[in-house]
């Protein structure tokens, strides 16, 4: 048994269904809404627009549901509200009958109108909108500017204005909105302005679908205590499709050329390390090996950041006698002013010069298309001269003097002894004679003694150095690079790039005889491939502007080691003694 309020009838009522516009006659392509009315409660799943209403274009639904009872009597309705947009061709269309629940509606017969008639409507009308081209005619991915503006009757309670649409474009908002007034008719409007960004990916003929408003607007009610108080009423209306021709890149753009259709393109290079140290192309000295930093910027009004050519390869491909390049990643940003989209692209770079002498990097063009003369030009970075002094951590290899000359003059400091003017040899040596008869014995079996022990070190150090050394053992010359290569090993470990950069430089300079502060030197002398890669990732990380980031130190310390193995199975059979087996211990 169902429990029941006293006073509480339901009344069984037969379904009834009715549907209605909110504006008669409409202006093509402008929306109107649909209104169907149910007199039960109806799950959402009972209405589907799309497929009842095939012919017309459906943007979208909403329902909502009541229950009232008056006098012990239950009334319930559904409502289901869809905002349809009018067809293109003026003429007079029937929709309904709808059928629901097995009910079939009333139809309706709408009047659309030509959008040149549409002025007429506007007595009746409390919304509608208006676009605009800057232009009907532009080339593939030129930025156009689409212009909306929205006419209200009433004060706006809330609404969205939903972007135009066209397939493979890139469309955004421009700008901020602004609001302004207009009398039309006698009637005054609330204008409101929106700028939108509209930039074509392929070519052809094609169609901008307007924008669409949805919204409320408040409106009296005269059935109210209260009449300052308002109600609110549901609105929408859609402006005009756009016509808009899309020309492809022009034939006779250069192949070796990105597109890029701009109104303003500049180019600028700078030299520091934040791009603003010291104006391009003046004139500065700098050591061998020593980094130069430059920062190439690349400003477009128009394009996207991604339209933009990528300036580290466009330097990368720069010919630069006796240096190396190492361009950063490039940092890209966007921006709006008076309603264009301005680009701006930046890249770091660091040349690291090789040799003394002047260094001459080349002039870094850009070619664009000028949207605004339809013509070719090219954006430059003017090229950078600089003054390279050789760098003081050079070595100094001290000149060996020839065996017979080293031997005369050993010969000669120990057999003559310099004279007084006046004086002759015999008279000199003289007083020598004497003093050696006045030693002592024991005296001179000391010195005897000595001169022998140290004839014994010689003759060892001599017999040692004719005995070929095996490669991998260490013996007491061997401690030095031990020690360094044991401690390029642990700077390895612990990824210090700077730490491992200073002990390479210094092992390589004192036991390899590089005199080059470059560490792609060392990768020369051993000509190991895997090596040369580590080092010149190495150099990379060391000499960006940015962030050091390398975590390449068991990389580079394995590719160290096959290196030195390389270099000791090349020494493996030879006659002579070789220098290189006993500088590279194995270091495990």
């Amino acid at each position: 048994m169902t429990w029941q309020p006293v006073g509480w009838t339901q009344t069984a009522t037969t379904p009834e269904v009715a549907i209605s516009v909110d504006k008669n006659p409409i202006a093509a392509n402008d929306t109107f809404i649909l209104t169907l009315t149910v007199n039960k409660l109806v799950n959402d799943s009972e209405w589907r627009p799309q497929n009842v209403l095939a012919e017309l274009q459906v943007l979208g639904s909403s329902s909502s549901r009541s229950t009232q009872i008056i006098n012990g009597a239950t009334s319930e309705q559904t409502t289901f509200n869809t905002i349809i947009r009018a067809p293109e061709t003026a003429g007079d269309y029937t929709i309904g009958p709808v059928e629901l629940l097995g009910v079939t509606s009333n139809s309706i017969s709408l009047s659309v109108l030509a959008a040149a008639d549409s002025e007429k409507l506007l007595d009746q009308r409390k919304a509608f909108m208006r676009v605009e081209l800057n232009r009907s005619q532009v080339y593939v991915q030129e930025q156009v500017q689409l212009t909306a503006k929205l006419y209200l009757a009433a004060n706006l309670h809330s609404g969205n204005i939903i972007p135009p649409k066209l397939e493979e474009a890139d469309i955004r908002q421009a700008g901020r909105d602004s609001e302004t007034t207009e009398i039309i008719n006698g009637r005054k409007f609330q204008v409101f302005l929106r700028n939108f960004v509209v930039i074509p990916q392929r070519s052809g003929e094609q169609v901008i679908r307007g924008p669409l408003f949805q919204g409320q607007i408040n409106i009296n009610s005269n059935r109210t205590l209260f009449p300052s108080f308002s109600s609110t009423e549901s609105i929408t209306t859609a402006a005009e499709d756009l016509a808009l021709n899309v020309l492809p890149i022009p034939a006779d753009w250069p192949e070796q050329s990105e597109w890029l259709p701009a109104e303003i393109v500049t180019l600028s290079v700078s030299v520091g390390s934040e791009g603003g140290d010291q104006e391009a192309g003046s004139a500065e000295q700098f050591s061998q090996g020593e980094p130069i930093n430059l920062t190439y910027r690349l400003t477009a009004v128009g394009p996207l950041p991604d339209q933009l050519p990528r300036l580290d390869k466009l330097v990368s491909a720069l010919t630069i006698a006796d240096a190396s390049v190492y361009p950063e990643a490039p940092e890209s940003a966007v921006n709006q002013r008076n309603g264009k989209m301005v680009s701006q692209q930046t890249v770091r770079v660091a040349v690291i010069p090789h040799q003394s002498g002047e260094l001459v990097i080349p002039e870094l063009p850009v070619t664009w298309f000028n949207t605004k003369l339809r013509e070719r030009n090219t954006a430059t970075a003017p090229a950078q001269r600089f003054s390279i002094i050789a760098s003081n951590t050079s070595q100094t290899t001290p000149l060996e003097l020839p065996q017979s000359t080293a031997a005369q003059r050993q010969t000669k400091s120990a057999t003559t002894v310099d004279t007084i003017p006046g004086e002759t040899a015999e008279q000199a040596v003289s007083p020598m004679a004497e003093f050696i008869t006045r030693l002592q014995f024991w005296q001179i079996l000391t010195v005897v003694f000595a001169a022998l022990w140290l004839m014994t070190l010689i003759w060892a150090f001599w017999q040692r150095q004719r005995m070929p050394v095996q490669p991998g053992t260490a013996t007491s010359g061997d401690d030095a690079p031990q020690h360094e290569l044991r401690a390029i090993k642990h700077a390895c470990m612990r990824d210090d790039a700077t730490a491992v950069e200073l002990l390479l430089k210094r092992w390589s300079k004192h036991h390899l005889g590089i005199a080059s502060s470059q560490l792609t030197s060392v990768a020369d002398y051993f000509g190991h491939a895997p090596l040369r890669g580590q080092l010149e990732h190495l150099q990379r990380c060391r000499f960006a502007a940015g962030d050091c980031n390398w975590h390449e130190g068991k990389a580079l310390w394995r590719s160290l080691q096959g290196a030195l193995k390389a270099a000791e199975q090349q020494t493996k059979g030879a006659k002579h003694s070789s220098a290189l087996p006993a500088l590279y211990p194995n270091t495990k």
